[in-house]
């Protein structure tokens, strides 16, 4: 059985996703899962996916009330700000920093310092979440801007290509994307940020109005994803299909398997890196604060707004709030 709910009878409450094209699908794991285990449904929710080119096209266009839901880093609402955009971080996608800065494992680089004089290489050079999210954590180290080249080297094959050829000496990516090669066998040291590692800086924003006319359907939007993040936990190869599922790809075991470890290895990243927490999906607002502080101050945003700007718990107890041990058994059970 694929689904954990046949979802209810009465008609239900149409939110709308809006995600960049490109976008690697890992990264995505947390609605996939949501959708393909018939946890919206179980929320009485109907999600549609609304593919633009690329993520700050679908912030723009959640910040312009065209669409309810977008996943994004907190880099762009943090800098977007003073331009007026207004976008409200409601859910981690992750329980730590989501980007980190990783070299071949039989590099000379061995530390941060040692990447003073090298080549970086992000998804794009062009003021990308990316090269916010390295800066930071070189800066963080001691490193001058100055130190280190960014050089654009696209996403998934095309990026790990730049760093095994030796076109860069590092890649400042986000782990989801450098999961599934260092399942498949590539050898990698990977550096956490230095001082926010265990401070999530990727989630679900939505706009304020949104917030203000929508928000019981996004609690329980916020519900499906706490709980796809516990199936992710308890169940593996469940989580695999659902995921496959969504996409409409054929569940050849061998696929489920892959993904599956990919998943597994990647766990502790996730939003349930604790089951047992009350507080799934939660981002801390101090750690938030920190983060801005640290980008203001390395010479990446303007200045240095409050971080209840753009992060809000307001659903965290609310998605949080159902039968935890019921749950657990059912995704237990799921094949």
């Amino acid at each position: 059985m694929m689904t954990l709910a046949a979802g209810p009878a009465f008609a239900l409450d149409k939110l709308s996703l809006i995600l960049g094209q490109h976008t690697p699908p890992l990264m995505n794991t947390l609605n996939l899962v949501a959708e393909g285990a018939g946890l919206y449904k179980e929320e009485g929710l109907e999600v549609t996916t609304t593919l633009v080119d690329n993520s700050t096209l679908a912030l723009m266009t959640c910040a312009n009330g065209k669409g309810d839901i977008c996943p994004a880093a907190i880099e762009p609402l943090v800098n977007h700000y003073d331009e007026g955009v207004r976008m409200k971080m409601l859910l981690g996608r992750e329980s730590k920093f989501g980007n980190v800065i990783a070299v071949p494992q039989d590099s000379a680089i061995k530390s941060f310092a040692d990447l003073k004089g090298k080549t970086i290489g992000v998804h794009s050079a062009t003021g990308s979440a990316g090269v916010f999210t390295t800066q930071s954590a070189l800066s963080a180290a001691g490193l001058q801007p100055s130190d280190t080249k960014f050089v654009s080297i696209g996403m998934d094959k095309e990026a790990m290509g730049a760093l095994t050829s030796g076109r860069v000496q590092a890649v400042g990516l986000p782990v989801y994307e450098l999961v599934p090669f260092m399942m498949s066998g590539a050898k990698l040291r990977v550096f956490r940020h230095p001082v926010l590692a265990d401070v999530a800086n990727g989630g679900y924003a939505v706009a304020p109005s949104i917030l203000a006319t929508r928000a019981d359907a996004i609690g329980r939007f916020s519900r499906a994803v706490v709980k796809s993040s516990l199936l992710i936990r308890y169940n593996p190869s469940a989580a695999a299909r659902a995921m496959l599922k969504a996409q409409g790809k054929p569940m050849a075991e061998a696929e489920v398997k892959r993904l599956a470890g990919d998943l597994e290895a990647w766990q502790d990243d996730l939003p349930a890196f604790d089951p047992d927490s009350k507080r799934i999906g939660a981002m801390s607002q101090e750690g938030v604060q920190r983060y801005i502080q640290l980008l203001k101050d390395a010479g990446l945003s303007k200045r240095a707004i409050a971080a209840s700007e753009v992060v809000t718990d307001q659903f965290i107890a609310f998605a949080n709030d159902f039968d935890r041990k019921a749950f657990e058994q059912r995704a237990k059970a799921m094949k």
